[in-house]
């Protein structure tokens, strides 16, 4: 399953449990608000609309979602809540009917276009998702498991949404949270909350050259008294169900010889011609039956040479200060990630069905230059 659909998916569920928050009110009186709505909504059921722009795609989903809580906690005293959320619309055609259901104790991600089911206990959920992969998936929602001191709020008017009227509110990290969970690249979002219901209807981020998106209910009732059977979930025949804890040790990187490496791959492993001076082959790692990594290692730095059937690279988070810019690859298109100082890069592109990255304590030159020469 695409790392967009789960993003967007955790999205809405972020925005579902959420709803499980003349003088303008300041920002602590809305915070409250919300707290209370949250506090009385025993089940939320919502028509979503998720719009994304990133430097690799853009699109749109609608997406169905309901939450109810079940009057347990973990054991850090948050709520347990028991979600669905299915994909109605979608511009990637294989992401409809894309879905994820948790029952409070187990979890089902159901991709149709490939008739798999990942399944696990709630509290691996996030792990698998990020499996699949779906690593920004969680920048949301550890934002929000900061509280109202992790960010600094603004309240700037009234605005009607969905025929609604709202405060529109302004959000950004505080410089502390921004350190924390490495959000450099995000520059503001913006929340929207029902004045009447105290609950939020849209939200839109904006994370300069890493993408922007919105989020913004269609349809949004509470406390209709939804039924468990609604949360559960059973495979469909001929599925292929992965146990979610068997993905991931199958996943895990593990050491490999070039010619085991060479064996447990579909495709032809490629090395670079190309080292900066003094760096050669010092590991090799394997990660389930589509990835090899190569790392090179000497006294003027590292780098990391992966090669995949599969989707990598994009769960790298951008260090701070860096820069992000189409370049031309072997011919191909290319995203290269240069450091602020200019000397660690993360270069990725797909050339013959296949991903590539060149990633490392090495100049933007030296890195294409790698990335050049494999053969």
């Amino acid at each position: 399953m695409r790392r967009s659909i789960l993003l967007l998916l955790a999205l809405l569920g972020a925005l579902l449990l959420a709803a499980c928050g003349q003088r303008l009110p300041t920002a602590e009186e809305i915070v409250e608000r919300m707290e209370a709505a949250r506090a009385a909504t025993s089940d939320a059921h919502a028509t979503v609309a998720l719009d994304f722009t990133g430097p690799e795609r853009a699109g749109r989903m609608v997406v169905e979602g309901w939450t109810q809580k079940t009057g347990a906690t973990d054991a850090a005293g948050r709520p347990i809540a028991r979600v669905r959320m299915e994909v109605r619309e979608a511009s990637e055609a294989a992401a409809v009917g894309s879905l994820i259901v948790s029952d409070g104790e187990t979890f089902w991600i159901y991709n149709p276009a490939e008739n798999t089911v990942i399944t696990g206990e709630v509290g691996a959920m996030r792990d698998a998702a990020a499996s699949t992969p779906a690593g920004p998936t969680t920048m949301l929602q550890d934002l929000i498991g900061q509280g109202l001191d992790a960010v600094q709020l603004e309240v700037l008017g009234t605005e009607t949404v969905a025929g609604k009227n709202t405060w529109k509110v302004k959000v950004t990290p505080q410089p502390a949270t921004r350190e924390q969970l490495s959000l450099d690249g995000v520059i503001e979002g913006f929340l929207w909350v029902d004045a009447e219901l105290a609950l939020p209807l849209k939200a839109t981020f904006d994370a300069s050259d890493f993408g922007r998106g919105s989020v913004e209910a269609l349809s949004l009732e509470t406390n209709t008294g939804l039924s468990a059977d609604l949360f559960r979930f059973t495979p469909p025949p001929g599925a292929t169900v992965v146990r979610a804890e068997d993905l991931a040790a199958r996943m895990r990187p593990r050491a490999a010889s070039l010619d085991e490496a060479r064996a447990t791959v579909s495709f032809p492993l490629r090395e670079p011609g190309y080292l900066p001076a003094g760096m050669a082959l010092v590991e090799v790692r394997v990660a389930g039956a589509d990835t090899v990594i190569l790392n090179y290692a000497g006294s003027g730095g590292s780098v990391s040479v992966v090669q995949s059937s599969q989707e990598v690279g994009r769960d790298r988070e951008p260090p701070a200060g860096s820069q992000v810019r189409a370049v031309t690859v072997r011919g191909a298109d290319g995203t290269l990630i240069t450091g602020a100082d200019g000397q660690g890069s993360l270069l990725r592109w797909e050339e013959g069905g296949l991903r590539y990255v060149v990633a490392g304590a090495l100049g933007a030159n030296e890195a294409i230059k790698v990335a050049e020469s494999l053969k």
